[in-house]
């Protein structure tokens, strides 16, 4: 599987290295997310305190090496607060602001997915759509690039 790299600077200095799975595998191409989903997914993190957002971007490296930093990136950090599994979720927003799901991590969700990949694009599609739906099922962090103002 091709590995993006992403480099995070939180806020309280600390450094993180995130390895996240390229989505081509699972969908042939990458998962078109529309403008209204970005749209419900702002009004979820106003209406609860288990969503917020946070500048941490600084470095993002794609599967060919190349230096991609410099596009407006989302990485979506879940977890479900019932079975406490870790979900990420890789995004590059457009110009017309939808967004296509470049990468989704960790390994361990990247490697039981990649089991059954049309079982896999299905559950995939309903966790991204569940984050806008079940406020309560989860606590989720939005990563947005530093050079942000």
């Amino acid at each position: 599987m091709n590995i993006w790299k992403v480099f995070l600077k939180l806020s309280n200095g600390e450094n993180k290295e995130l390895e996240l799975y390229d989505a081509k595998a699972y969908f042939g191409g990458y998962l078109e997310i529309k403008r209204s989903y970005f749209n419900a997914l702002v009004k979820t993190i106003r209406m609860t305190k288990k969503y917020f957002t946070q500048k941490a971007i600084e470095k993002v490296i794609g599967p060919d090496n190349s230096d991609w930093t410099n596009n407006p990136w989302m990485l979506i950090i879940v977890k479900d607060n019932e079975k406490k599994n870790p979900f990420w979720f890789f995004i590059k927003r457009e110009k017309d602001l939808s967004g296509k799901l470049v990468a989704i991590g960790p390994k361990p969700y990247a490697e039981y997915n990649n089991e059954n990949l049309t079982e896999a694009k299905r559950e995939i599609k309903h966790l991204i759509n569940y984050l806008i739906v079940y406020l309560n099922k989860f606590s989720c962090v939005i990563m947005l690039p530093n050079f942000l103002n």
